[in-house]
């Protein structure tokens, strides 16, 4: 009975009751000038990595620097520049650090980005934990 009333609190809140405060919540924020900026930054990027429309999807290596054989790994997120004015010889990538949420973005030639042939979650998982966790 505990279980079966939980369960039913926990749906009515996270549907019914939560949903209308969370649509409230991000119209206000979208309508505040430099807020908007922010939240909607932060709003997609948690999408990329959690939401209906991940965004990472393409694990790669990139190759940091012709001088040396150092790579890093990292997700394509664009491969079309041409809306900064851009050429189509470049990528962006994003290299996320290990133990955290943040992350750079880099913008790099397509020559020094080679796709891997692992599942985008497990090469998450292994640049978050430093290269603790295997890949599967």
């Amino acid at each position: 009975l505990l279980l079966v009333s939980i369960t039913l609190i926990g749906l009515l809140g996270s549907t019914i009751i939560f949903r209308p405060i969370w649509a409230y919540f991000d119209s206000l924020m979208a309508k505040a000038p430099f807020i908007k900026l922010v939240y909607t930054a932060v709003k997609d990027l948690i999408a990329a990595f959690v939401g209906q429309k991940k965004r990472f999807t393409e694990p790669v290596l990139v190759k940091i620097s012709s001088t040396t054989d150092m790579e890093k790994l990292g997700f394509i997120t664009n491969r079309d520049l041409s809306i900064i004015g851009l050429s189509n010889e470049k990528v962006a990538v994003y290299l996320p650090h290990s133990y955290a949420w943040s992350g750079n973005l880099v913008i790099v030639p397509s020559e020094h980005v080679k796709l891997i042939n692992a599942p985008s979650t497990e090469v998450m998982k292994f640049i978050i934990s430093a290269g603790v966790t295997n890949i599967e």
